[in-house]
């Protein structure tokens, strides 16, 4: 995997400060930035410094086209307008080439709304197990699967034990060691708020699986929210 690597680490010092972020990651954060940004500015009327109700449709028109090569095409467009960029801790600030920028749209330079060009949005890493996960923008609420489906069974195998159905008969039934079900059953054991955020996608990106079975949960809620980062 390609990795952008800051100066702190590439230094005689090597700064354990520094980044190492994955390409990958790195470079569809700044295309979803760029594209939430474009979008956010149609929809406030900031593409043109002027606003002319007789060229709003195909200035919509000329964005909507833009956005939808970004998602589609992602890197080379990026790249086409992206004139430079900056990470710090929190955030991170990107300028668009004025000229080029305005060319795609069909749109003279001057006409840009001064804010279009430049960008900051809220920057992160975070892990996920293995994975390096980029969070830039407010960005949507990001389900898991696997997770959100495990808390759903785990609610079943609650039920069935509340109900006097002995575990080994229910790992029995499910194919699974008795150790599967007593560590996932205790899902169905969490605060309201942390279960709310699995079911929406809300939770922190480093709420996996493993994690919340590979520890024993507080029963106090508090307690759990505290430990699982909320």
């Amino acid at each position: 995997m390609r990795y952008y690597v800051s100066n702190r680490l590439t230094s005689d010092g090597k700064d354990i400060s520094g980044w190492r972020l994955p390409s990958p990651a790195l470079e569809n954060a700044v295309i979803d930035v760029i594209v939430g940004h474009l979008k956010d500015s149609a929809a406030a009327h900031r593409v043109l410094a002027q606003p002319e109700a007789g060229s709003a449709k195909a200035v919509q028109a000329s964005v909507a086209d833009l956005v939808t090569r970004l998602q589609g095409q992602g890197g080379q467009v990026g790249a086409d307008i992206l004139a430079s960029g900056g990470i710090a801790r929190g955030q991170i600030d990107l300028e668009l080439n004025p000229k080029t920028l305005a060319s795609t749209l069909g749109i003279a330079p001057d006409h840009l709304h001064p804010d279009l060009t430049h960008i900051t949005a809220s920057f992160d890493l975070r892990r996920r197990g293995i994975e390096a996960k980029v969070i830039a923008r407010d960005m949507g609420p990001q389900p898991d699967p696997h997770l959100r489906s495990m808390l759903i069974r785990a609610h079943g195998w609650a039920s069935d034990l509340k109900a006097g159905v002995q575990l080994m008969e229910i790992a029995r039934r499910e194919s699974v060691p008795g150790a599967f079900i007593r560590t996932r059953a205790q899902l169905a054991f969490l605060s309201p708020k942390i279960q709310a955020a699995i079911l929406d996608g809300t939770q922190p990106p480093e709420l996996t699986l493993k994690r919340l079975v590979s520890m024993t949960h507080p029963l106090d809620w508090s307690e759990q929210e505290r430990q699982f980062d909320f």
